[in-house]
């Protein structure tokens, strides 16, 4: 019987509540054994026992949260070193692995661009000071440092082209050490076959003819909740256009739910909360809008575009580079504008341009599924392992 590889890695909460992170690698680690490598995991936390993963506890110093995150990595390293694995790969939680591919891109680089999400000068400054003076902040600084500094790893993989480039203006990564292989998904899980279940939502929630908009997150600052509702709110005035908007995620909804009330479209906007199903929802919509500040590459871009609805986004996210303006979707550069963010919902509006869209959202995302995802991992894997045979003789 031929011996399995093994393969580990790990991540604080390896839960696919979490966020986009979490479920990516439960998805990675459960094809990897599907794939018929030995897989463990390193984690403070699972929701449940997964077939064929192994997973292991990380004890932490829970408080304050600087503590929990650093002894996770520094625990997690140790752990994973002594259990002599053929390869490890590092999502951002320790301190060294063969294979980097940090799912929250540069930390310093969101550092920075994320602040773009306060407006008001002294909340800017307050909201910067207190990350200047967060120990968490310089723990997730330091430990992406060390990960990267002592280049102890065989290939560093950016989920995007712009993760890429803050990587190199960072940190000087070599160009040749950087592969680019953007978030893989399920495409036959997100799918426009998943329109049978349109009806089925809409009923649910009452909605009927009217154009709906999607918006999906967990942080509804972060990605620019403020400024879809501001949009939204003036395409209602100017245009008396009848639209829905469905956000799904978890995060405080009373500051949104005011905005709503004192635009006048309070009416207009349904809460959805988390959900299972998220398919179900982007079948049942039009347009997903992501107008977000910072994001290495949303997956939540890419299942819409899977699923055949159009997107809007920033050039702010990774996955933005894939999008043809006017064709699988629209990127404009500041989630403020809301000029050009009302603009480009009008122009999806159009029954003709958004079905063109649609299709062409379907196919460009083709390119990027999970299986490919999944053969440029094993590709870097027999490189690491040919690199070692090499070396031992």
């Amino acid at each position: 019987m031929e011996k399995k590889l093994k393969f580990a890695t790990a991540i604080l909460d390896f839960s696919g509540r979490k966020g986009g992170a979490e479920r990516y690698l439960i998805d990675l680690c459960k094809r990897m054994a599907k794939e018929g490598y030995e897989v463990h995991v390193y984690a403070e936390h699972w929701d449940e026992e997964i077939p064929d993963i192994v997973l292991h506890k990380v004890n932490t110093i829970p408080f304050p949260k600087s503590l929990r995150v650093l002894s996770f990595a520094i625990r997690a390293t140790k752990e994973i070193e002594k259990g002599n694995y053929d390869v490890t790969l590092g999502v951002g939680n320790t301190l060294k692995a063969d294979i980097l591919q940090p799912r929250g891109g540069v930390h310093w680089a969101w550092f920075w661009r994320s602040l773009k999400a306060y407006d008001n000068y002294a909340i800017w400054l307050i909201k910067f000071l207190g990350r200047v003076f967060s120990p968490k902040q310089w723990v997730s600084g330091l430990i992406e440092y060390i990960a990267y500094k002592d280049k102890n790893y065989y290939k560093v993989i950016a989920i995007s082209d712009m993760i890429k480039e803050d990587m190199i203006y960072w940190y000087k990564i070599p160009k040749e050490k950087i592969i680019v292989d953007y978030n893989g998904i399920d495409i036959e899980h997100f799918h426009p076959r998943n329109f049978k279940y349109r009806e089925e939502i809409r009923k649910q929630y009452g909605i009927r003819d009217e154009f709906v908009i999607i918006f999906v997150s967990n942080n509804f600052r972060m990605k620019g909740l403020k400024y879809l509702i501001k949009a939204l709110a003036k395409i209602k005035k100017e245009n008396l256009l009848s639209l829905k908007l469905l956000i799904l995620g978890r995060d405080k909804k009373k500051p949104y739910i005011n905005l709503s009330k004192k635009l006048g479209i309070i009416e207009e906007v349904i809460f959805v909360g988390s959900t299972n199903s998220p398919e179900k929802y982007y079948a049942a919509s039009d347009l997903l809008v992501h107008p977000t500040f910072y994001d290495a590459c949303s997956r939540v871009v890419l299942e819409a575009m899977a699923s055949g609805i159009p997107v809007i986004t920033t050039t702010s996210n990774g996955a933005s580079r894939i999008i043809k303006n006017d064709e699988e979707g629209i990127v404009i550069q500041d989630p403020k504008n809301l000029e050009a963010l009302s603009k480009s919902i009008l122009f999806f509006m159009d029954k003709e341009k958004r079905e063109k869209a649609s299709i062409r959202a379907r196919q460009c995302i083709e390119r990027y599924s999970f299986e490919k995802n999944i053969e440029t991992i094993k590709e870097i894997i027999n490189d690491i392992l040919i690199k070692r045979i090499k070396n031992w003789r």
